[in-house]
């Protein structure tokens, strides 16, 4: 097996000759591109370092490009996905001349392609470095998302007890740095399903337990979050691996527990403890501004009328509903109003096809279990997030580049699949 200090040949391509500066150096190149796809996983825990992280990507991407075009290597690959992306960038880029704020949807255009940008360079690292150990790239990606995912909760759980939080009622809530709650829910609900593939596939004692404790924090952090959407989104990925994996145990366990968590609840608000979290105001003030979106919807259904978050309250903020919600709160209305249905097609097309790449090249590679697992725990991030999503517009900043991130490393594996096929 080859290691990243060892140069192999560019695939589909001529080597570099032996001895010539172009040999000496790519290796190293490589190597530091996987440093930094790995430095930037961490970093998309951290919203504050947002800024940092695109300079750094930019600067990354740059630098393979340029590395691959000297090397002859094509960093195309096939994948269902690549249809789906385009045509949500271009019926996006379409309405934009029809939104209220050409100029600011135009802008928001510009990150969703830069996010985009962050997958196809992520999946050509990961390739590339994936012909040199499947199982190394994969524990270093797992044990980047532990990192990031363990500080993120440690903080958010030490941030949550100073500032006077109990387990009686959510008047303080345990938050992400420079965010909220709500962005620490959805970092979670991301992280749980990666920690806990961890967990299964180490061989490592430590590791394991490294991993389950990382876990039962995030989970942690999870409840004091006080985030119901947070909780269902897991919910959901309880349910969703015991259906994907056949295993009636864990479904029924997962329905049970949530019972139960939902009985206590209740009983605790019999008692005077959560009344806020029991209120429903929140999901009421909801059903108003979705009403409000469907209306624009329905007037403006295939060019919307503006892409972005902020065209909501350009639109809204001056109704009655906007006063208790000030905001979209659901991401696939607020794609379907900025830039009409056949975007939000479009993206939900992206995330199945992102759920379905995942699960068939598990499949393909179940004589290799510790990646099957990944690639397994990849699918369940996409339906927790997608689920997330459902109640807030969270698939933007770090976020959205964390996602894209996991997902190339789970189609990243796709020369493979096509090898445990043909040997199969």
């Amino acid at each position: 097996m080859r290691t990243l200090t060892e140069a192999a040949p560019p695939v589909g391509a001529p080597a570099a000759r032996d001895g010539s500066l172009l040999a000496r150096l790519s290796p190293a190149v490589w190597r530091a591109q996987v440093a930094g796809l790995l430095a930037i996983t961490v970093m998309s825990f951290f919203p504050a370092w947002s800024h940092v992280q695109e300079y750094a990507f930019f600067t990354l991407f740059a630098v393979a490009a340029a590395t691959a075009f000297a090397e002859g290597r094509s960093l195309w690959f096939p994948s269902s996905l690549h249809l789906p992306i385009a045509l949500l960038l271009g019926w996006v880029l379409l309405s934009v001349p029809f939104a209220i704020d050409p100029a600011y949807s135009f802008a928001e255009w510009r990150k969703l392609v830069a996010k985009i940008l962050v997958f196809y360079w992520a999946v050509a690292v990961w390739r590339i470095a994936l012909e040199h150990g499947r199982a190394r790239m994969n524990g270093w990606l797992l044990a980047a998302l532990a990192f990031g995912s363990l500080a993120l909760s440690l903080y958010a759980l030490s941030d949550f007890w100073q500032r006077g939080g109990t387990w009686v009622d959510r008047p303080v809530r345990a938050q992400a740095p420079s965010s909220d709650y709500n962005w620490l829910s959805t970092y979670l609900v991301m992280a749980l399903p990666l920690l806990a593939a961890g967990a299964l596939t180490t061989h490592l004692r430590w590791a394991r337990y490294a991993y389950a404790s990382s876990a039962l924090i995030a989970l942690l952090a999870q409840v004091f979050s006080y985030t119901r959407a947070g909780w269902l989104a897991v919910l959901a990925q309880g349910l969703a691996a015991g259906l994907l994996l056949k295993r009636s145990r864990l479904f029924v366990t997962a329905l049970v527990g949530a019972v139960v968590l939902v009985t206590l609840l209740v009983a605790l608000g019999f008692s005077g403890y959560h009344q806020d979290t029991l209120d429903p105001w929140t999901l009421k003030a909801r059903v108003a501004v979705w009403g409000l979106m469907l209306h624009e919807i329905a007037d403006h259904p295939f060019l919307g009328v503006g892409y972005g978050t902020r065209t909501f309250m350009a639109r809204f903020g001056d109704h009655p509903e906007t006063l208790k919600a000030g905001g979209s709160h659901n991401f696939f209305l607020m794609v379907a109003m900025g830039s009409g249905l056949p975007a939000l097609a479009c993206l939900i097309w992206v995330l199945a096809a992102g759920t379905a790449e995942c699960l068939r090249l598990s499949r393909r590679l179940g004589q290799d279990p510790s990646t099957s697992v990944l690639l397994v725990a990849v699918a369940l991030m996409i339906i927790g997030f997608a689920v997330r999503n459902g109640f807030d517009a969270m698939f933007a900043g770090s976020l959205a580049c964390l996602f894209w991130l996991l997902l190339a490393a789970a189609v990243a594996q796709e020369p493979d699949a096509r090898a445990a096929s043909r040997a199969a």
